[in-house]
C-alpha cells in the first residue's frame, strides 16, 4: 500500500472526496469556517480557514462575513467548491437584508457590492466580468 493511499478516495488523488468524508486520509480534524471578505470594489473573496486564522485574510478597509452555524473540514472536494461559494453568497445576501444600516467603511463596500450585483445578473461564466476591475 502506498503512503498516499486514501480509503475514501480508493487511492485516486484526482477524485478526492475531501474532508467531508471521515475516512479521508487528508482530512483535517480541526473544523474550519466559511467566510467572505468584501473589498471596497464590491468584490467578494471566499475563504475557508480556521476561525483564528480568518483575520489574516482581511485588510483594514474590508468587511469580513463568517457564515454562522456552519463548519467544514478541509480539504474541500473539487465538486463541492461551487456549493461552498454559493452558500457564502446566499448567507451574505441574507445578512445584508437584515442590516440596512452599516458603519461608514462597511457601507461603501456594501454599496459597491450591490451595484456589482446589478451589473452582473447572469450566472454563467463570463471571463470579461471576472477580470473587470
Amino acid at each position: 500500500m502506498k503512503a498516499d493511499y486514501c480509503v475514501a478516495c480508493s487511492g485516486d488523488e484526482t477524485q478526492c472526496k475531501g474532508g467531508g468524508n471521515r475516512r479521508c486520509r487528508k482530512r483535517n480534524p480541526r473544523a474550519s469556517r466559511l467566510a467572505g471578505v468584501l473589498d471596497t470594489y464590491g468584490g467578494i473573496r471566499f475563504v475557508v480557514a480556521h476561525r483564528t486564522e480568518l483575520r489574516h485574510h482581511v485588510r483594514c478597509d474590508e468587511l469580513l462575513f463568517v457564515v454562522p452555524r456552519l463548519i467544514v473540514h478541509e480539504p474541500i472536494a473539487w465538486n463541492d467548491i461551487p456549493i461552498v461559494i454559493a452558500r457564502i453568497e446566499l448567507e451574505f445576501g441574507k445578512w445584508l437584508d437584515t442590516r440596512p444600516n452599516l458603519d461608514e467603511a462597511g457601507s461603501v463596500a456594501v454599496q459597491m457590492y450591490k451595484l456589482r450585483c446589478l451589473e452582473h445578473t447572469k450566472r454563467s461564466l463570463d471571463l470579461h466580468s471576472i477580470v473587470e476591475t
